[in-house]
């Protein structure tokens, strides 16, 4: 491959994990974390009552930025 084939795709992959970083940020906005003095990893959407997991989100937004990291290190 070209060195311009690859400069596609790492702008398409860098465009592709902006989006995703929105997305879950979007998520995060619109999650009701608990009031109560028991600290919990379990928060649920405001709308839909959807019950997510902080850590799998924290995980995936870690592992997301982690590649924009990489890819911008080029």
């Amino acid at each position: 491959m070209g060195e311009f084939d690859v400069a596609l795709k790492r702008m398409h992959r860098v465009d592709s994990i902006k989006k995703q970083i929105l997305q879950y940020e979007s998520l995060l906005s619109q999650l009701v974390i608990p009031e109560d003095d028991v600290p919990s990893d379990y928060v649920s959407h405001k709308e839909t009552g959807i019950v997510y997991d902080l850590r799998v989100l924290s995980a995936n937004l870690d592992r997301l930025n982690e590649e924009m990291n990489e890819l911008d290190q080029y």
